[in-house]
This record gives C-alpha cells, structure tokens and sequence, in this order.
C-alpha cells in the first residue's frame, strides 16, 4: 500500500513574545477534539522554568483554518503550552491567581518580573518556540494527526471517542454535551468528557435494545467506536436518537437533584435503560416511582459499602452480590449490565408491592 504523501507545512521558531503579541488571539485553542485545560499550577510553572532554564518545551503544531472569522489558525497539538503561556503572561480576572516563576527562592507573577527582574523578563520574551503550521487540511486528517501525537499520552476513553466524527459523535458531545438533560444532575465528572462517555455507553445498548435480537452489549471503547463507524451518516433525526433524548429528558424531570446520588457510568446506564423499558412497555407514568426507588436502592448500597469498609457484615448481602458486584466487576460487558437489569426487574416490583411498603428487597 502505498503512504500518503506528505501535507504541505512550515516549520517557525517564534519568540514567546511575538507569539503572544500577534499569535494568540488567532488561534482556536478549543477545537472540538480537543482536551479540556487540565495542566495542574505546578505543570503550568513547570513550563515556565524550563523555558528560563533554556530546555527544550515540544513542538507546536497549528494548521491554518478558512472560512473562519475569528480564527487564522486551530491548535493541533500544544493546548495546555500555549494555554499556560498565556495565563502567564495575560491572566484574566476569572483566574483565581496569576501564574508565577520562580527565581532565586521566590515566586514572581510576569508585571512583578518585569519590575523587579528585567532582563530575566526578557529572557522569557525572547524563548523561541518552535511552531509546525500545516496548510488547510481535510478534518479527519486533522483527527489523525492528533491521535498520533497523543500516542505518548494518556488519554482517557471520554476524550479518545471525542476525536471521532459522524452523527452519533456529534449528538453525544455537542447536541447534548456536558450538560444534558438527566446526566447534567448526576455526580458524574464534568472533566474529561466522562458524562459523554457514559451517555455513548447508553447509546450502544440503546440501539442493540432496539434490534429483534434486543440484547444487551459491551459498551468497551473500542465497541463504541465501531458502532460510531457504523453509524457515521445516521440520520440526526434517527427513532433511536429521538427516543434516547426523549427518555433523557423524562429522566431529568422525575430524578431533577436526585440524580446527584449518581456517581457511577454503570449506575447510570442501568437506570436509562430500565426507563427506556418502561416506557417501551408503555408504563412512562412509573418512571417517577422508579426515580423514588433508585434513590432508595443507591442509599441502601452505599450503607452497606460502609459497613464492609469497617469490616462489618452488609445488612443486605443479596444486593452487594446480586447487583453492585455487577457494578464493580466488568461492568461494561454484556452479561453484566443483563444482571443488573433483571436484578433492577426483581427489585422494583418488590418495592411496588403494597405488602412491602416500599422496602428494598432483601434490606432489613
């Protein structure tokens, strides 16, 4: 086979002033495949000691961007340098404190560097960053590269899946992001696209569900990623996308806070796709009840996770074994979520029981 040719690109050592002087307000740092800032205050100064200490920071890699009113370039590879540049050298009110340097045993913010240290001010000014600019290039090669430089980077399932394009990816990271109906009240991380990863993970089932076979499948990364690539061109307005955010929302309204008991993606695919049945078999009027009874089923895991945390014998060991085993162990693999699902059958008719007056099954 033969490789692809290489794209036109430029390679430019630009000074740290000049880039933030005539670069930096015309580059897209925010791409939507991108991370979020997550550099911690010690890695952001980190880079500001190897640049006083003349080492060597990696290569940035932009490429230019058409048709774009606000932007010349859109950052590749470079974010979390270029964002911490420019925290140093322009904090904006809405940082809770300036990046300092450290020099000679103390710390000092770039106006006090310049005041008090001149030429070590200008020392940082005159580092030369070493800049890798492509020409406009196709999306998905755009993608590539990207993964590519990520290779010596951990990225976590949530931002690897962001890289990705078609429908599907972009009804779970843009038409209903971060803060989506039901999941935007859960205890679920707002960082690191943990929300999306878990609303993909519902998504895969929620189609398999929708199938003759309407079984329950392994929602791994890279299951979902094929199941991405086998969706690429799904129509938006899709029955399956439509039920999945009309579900989402009738979640949102019977759990509202509640949901904040949520802290787990397993907890919350078990409960969108026992919903999903519900309503399915036409009994949507009993998702408020199921809302009352999770919450009920959390809080009894979680009094029992203590007692064995202090060695003590759970007050209801069906639970532990019956379900948050499954919630622990492989929790993305088919047979799991099945368990947690006919457990979750089990339990709720129990609690709607008139005999049991709303007890979890197996508590005392």
């Amino acid at each position: 086979m033969a490789a692809k040719s290489a794209k036109p690109r430029s390679l430019q050592n630009i000074t740290v002033k000049k880039f933030i002087d005539d670069y930096l307000y015309r580059i897209d740092l925010d791409a939507d495949y991108q991370r979020e800032k997550i550099w911690s205050i010690k890695q952001q100064e980190d880079l500001l000691d190897s640049i006083v200490k003349d080492i060597d920071i990696p290569k940035i890699y932009l490429v230019e961007v058409q048709d774009n009113k606000q932007f010349d370039y859109e950052c590749i590879d470079g974010k979390q340098r270029m964002a911490s540049l420019s925290r140093f050298f322009k904090p904006g009110t809405d940082e809770e404190s300036p990046l300092t340097v450290r020099i000679l045993e103390r710390q000092y913010t770039y106006r006090q560097l310049k005041k008090e240290h001149p030429s070590i001010a200008r020392q940082i000014e005159r580092y030369k960053l070493s800049f890798c600019i492509y020409e406009s290039i196709d999306d998905e090669y755009i993608r590539e590269i990207f993964r590519r430089l990520q290779l010596g980077i951990r990225l976590n399932s949530g931002e690897l899946l962001k890289t990705r394009t078609g429908t599907l990816r972009d009804f779970i990271y843009k038409d209903i992001g971060n803060n989506g109906p039901f999941l935007r009240h859960t205890n679920l991380s707002e960082k690191r696209f943990s929300r999306p990863f878990t609303l993909a993970q519902i998504c895969i089932n929620s189609f398999a569900r929708a199938e003759p076979e309407n079984d329950f499948v392994r929602a791994r990364l890279q299951d979902i990623e094929l199941f991405f690539e086998e969706n690429h061109d799904l129509d938006r307005k899709d029955k399956n996308l439509t039920r999945i955010e009309r579900v989402l929302k009738l979640m949102d309204k019977a759990f509202g806070k509640n949901a904040g008991v949520i802290s787990s993606r397993a907890i919350a695919v078990s409960g969108y796709l026992f919903v999903e049945e519900l309503v399915k078999n036409e009994k949507a009027d009993r998702v408020p009840e199921f809302s009352q009874f999770y919450v009920k089923l959390l809080g009894e895991i979680k009094h029992n996770t203590d007692l064995l945390s202090k060695y003590e014998k759970p007050r209801n060991p069906s639970l532990m074994e019956e379900f948050q085993k499954y919630v622990l162990q492989a929790s993305v693999e088919g047979y799991s979520i099945k368990r947690r699902h006919e457990y979750l059958k089990m339990a709720f008719d129990y609690y709607l029981d008139p005999k049991t007056n709303g007890k979890i099954i197996g508590g005392k």
